[in-house]
């Protein structure tokens, strides 16, 4: 059982390609078009992690989308509670109602250690840490946004301040 979801995964993709509080808003359908995500999906995401207060969405001529908190200080825990919320974390690894730390089912002790240390890795892997991982639709749109400050590589792309 994994925490995170195929959602959580476009959610990190879109995060991507937005700026730092303060950039430029970024429009939902351009980042759409070039992630592969479909708009209509991808708006009820932003409106769900605008909600959680991950990004700042704005309406109108100069509206669009910015990171709400900089890359470094947004995590893949943050990311995964928005969209999954934390359920999962509570559930038995074999779905079994019973199973309590009272009454422990074989597995019980195991998923304790083990989301332990899930919890502590999505704690410590930042949005900017993602932003060395290649993804042709959001490289692409980084660097036609002018957010590659280089163009040597994907693994060697940094966000460019603004």
């Amino acid at each position: 059982m994994l925490p995170l979801s195929q959602t959580t995964g476009y959610a990190v993709r879109a995060l991507r390609c937005l700026q730092e509080p303060g950039g430029h808003p970024m429009l939902v359908e351009e980042v759409a078009e070039f992630t592969g995500i479909p708009r209509s999906y991808l708006s009820k995401l932003i409106h769900k992690l605008a909600k959680k207060g991950l990004v700042v969405a704005r309406r109108g001529h100069h509206g669009g989308v910015v990171l709400a908190r900089p890359a470094t200080e947004i995590t893949l825990e943050d990311l995964s509670e928005a969209i999954d919320g934390v359920a999962w974390r509570k559930r038995c690894l074999m779905g079994l109602m019973g199973c309590t730390s009272e009454n422990p089912c074989v597995l019980h002790h195991f998923w304790e250690e083990t989301l332990e240390q899930i919890l502590a890795r999505l704690r410590s892997v930042s949005l900017a840490d993602l932003a060395q991982n290649y993804d042709p639709g959001v490289d692409r749109f980084r660097e036609s946004h002018g957010m590659l400050a280089s163009a040597s590589g994907p693994a060697h792309s940094e966000m460019v301040e603004h």
